[in-house]
């Protein structure tokens, strides 16, 4: 398959993380709409989204519904303590995140992020999670965090070995052996995208500006950007990657600027990489 315009734009999505300033609501949502954006993935952040609080869960699901806009992932909260090795507080977590997930799914999401690691308590928190949650068609995955290489978590998913869990690519927070974000790099960047193969469940992406002060969480195809693109969306296409592509801001500096950026990126692409 060679990308075009329109199959990058049926499966555009952007996260409500450009929004985390703000309690979300259905104005947010309705701004997405506007620039043609039809998947988000809602990002649980304090202060932000509260799946307890069922007004807003209401709120939104209405929102979502009047404005024709599918919600294609949540990602899980942030400061749950999933990297302790401490029993009765990974109990917890898992408790908070069967809630979690079970928001999720009632959200009509078909994919769960969660910061979940690669280490054996994770492990064990996420076979838990699986068995818990087997009633519902949701793919739980475990993202790569800052400064890290994707090499552990393709070992932990090999090592969970199920359907329902993979990775979740993170193309600002990933580097290489040399402490270099491989996603910048022309000659690298699709084949250290493709080696993790089927394992791909699910992407974060956004621009890098330098790999000192800025470097990730910016607007898409920026000017000022440094990410390989086109080399990124091949390799995506070599593991057959067939998940919604997912623009994530983790500042919330500029809402209006990142969607934009998102909105254009097809039309971008297309003129920087298309034949």
């Amino acid at each position: 398959m060679t990308w075009t315009s329109e199959q990058i734009s049926k499966r555009l999505a952007i996260s409500t993380a450009i929004f985390q300033k703000f309690e979300l609501g259905a104005q947010h949502i309705a701004r997405i709409r506007e620039a043609n954006i039809l998947k988000i993935e809602l990002s649980v952040i304090e202060g932000n989204l509260d799946y307890h609080n069922r007004g807003q869960v209401d709120e939104l699901k209405n929102a979502c519904e009047s404005n024709d806009i599918a919600v294609t992932s949540v990602h899980g909260p942030f400061k749950l303590p999933y990297n302790t090795a401490d029993e009765d507080v990974r109990k917890r977590v898992v408790e908070e995140s069967l809630l979690a997930i079970q928001f999720a799914a009632e959200m009509g999401a078909s994919v769960y992020v969660a910061h979940f690691g690669f280490k054996d308590h994770g492990r064990k928190t996420i076979m838990e999670l699986l068995e818990r949650t087997q009633d519902l068609d949701i793919v739980l995955t475990t993202e790569n965090q800052t400064n890290q290489p994707l090499e552990p978590y393709m070992d932990i998913v090999d090592a969970v070995d199920s359907d329902r869990f993979g990775m979740i690519i993170d193309i600002g927070h990933t580097r290489d052996d040399d402490g270099i974000n491989p996603f910048v790099k022309h000659d690298v960047a699709r084949s250290y995208l493709s080696k993790c193969k089927t394992r791909v469940k699910h992407v974060h992406l956004h621009e890098t500006f330098d790999l000192d002060k800025r470097q990730d969480h910016r607007p898409p195809m920026h000017k000022e950007g440094i990410i390989e693109w086109g080399e990124v969306f091949a390799a995506l296409e070599d593991v057959n990657y067939t998940g919604d592509l997912v623009f994530e801001d983790g500042r919330g500096e500029d809402p209006d600027e990142w969607i934009q950026h998102t909105a254009d990126f097809p039309t971008n692409f297309i003129e920087r990489y298309g034949k």
